[in-house]
């Protein structure tokens, strides 16, 4: 997928071009929209038996976000929903969508994977595998 970078302002969300012709496992995927994406700023948390990923998704409701497993690869797509009114008459902020991916290991139990929106936030809660959760050994004397 072909990148491009906004250099303005430090912290800037990245650029992408979303002429949404990826390669995906040998295959092109079909264009359906001409719409501009940006990479969203994204934290990511380890608890005992999870990851946590925080993704910032201003203007985002929870009908507009997509989020899928396929392949190992964890993709997230949300589209902001149009202002009530029509067009702006004057607007610092251009309407984009947002897109990510994420390359996970096989730790991650993908059957228990959930997603939640709220004010803009996307948190995904990735559960680790049973294999992958520290466990404590007993150690016993003998």
């Amino acid at each position: 997928m072909a990148e491009k970078k906004k250099t303005e302002h430090k912290g800037q969300p990245q650029e992408v071009d979303a002429t949404p012709v990826e390669k995906r496992a040998g295959r092109e995927a079909e264009k359906t929209r001409g719409e501009t994406f940006v990479a969203p700023d994204v934290d990511i948390y380890e608890e005992d038996d999870s990851l946590v990923l925080v993704a910032d998704v201003p203007g985002v409701g929870a009908g507009g976000v997509e989020v899928s497993l396929e392949n190992g690869v964890l993709e997230l797509t949300a589209h902001r929903s149009l202002e009530k009114g029509g067009e702006p008459d004057y607007a610092e902020y251009r309407p984009v969508g947002y897109h990510r991916l994420f390359s996970l290991s096989e730790d991650i139990d993908a059957d228990n994977i959930a997603a939640t929106i709220r004010h803009g936030v996307l948190t995904v809660t990735l559960p680790k595998s049973a294999r992958a959760k520290p466990r404590k050994i007993a150690v016993k004397a003998g």
